[in-house]
């Protein structure tokens, strides 16, 4: 009985963290697919407008940063998201939020506890 149940918590223990993994793989798609849309845009606009000859030197700037600073920022994301998936498999969520967020999701499930009881 005892077995049972310490390979059922293991069992929910390793899904637990098979899903985060596959939550990473999902985000790691994303960016792939996106990033290859964006450069993809940014080759067609760019042989669109005829080359630098069309397209206003500050817009070749904004459109150049805003295509560099996208990937680089969500890399980040991407990042700090895999190094808690493989790095810290234990850490949840839960957490990772600061306690203000904790208090609070604690008063809103009270009190929707209590809006049930009234009913």
């Amino acid at each position: 009985m005892e077995e049972n149940s310490r390979e059922s918590v293991q069992f929910k223990k390793a899904n637990k963290r098979l899903k985060r993994v596959k939550k990473f793989y999902r985000h790691l798609s994303v960016y792939i697919i996106i990033n290859i849309i964006l450069f993809g845009v940014k080759i067609s606009l760019y042989s669109e407008l005829g080359g630098q000859k069309l397209v206003d030197q500050g817009f070749q700037d904004w459109y150049a940063l805003n295509l560099l600073i996208t990937p680089l920022l969500w890399g980040l994301g991407l990042l700090i998201h895999g190094i808690l998936v493989f790095k810290y498999p234990s850490l949840t969520s839960k957490d990772l939020k600061p306690n203000f967020i904790k208090r609070w999701e604690e008063r809103k499930i009270k009190e929707f506890m209590q809006e049930n009881k009234d009913l």
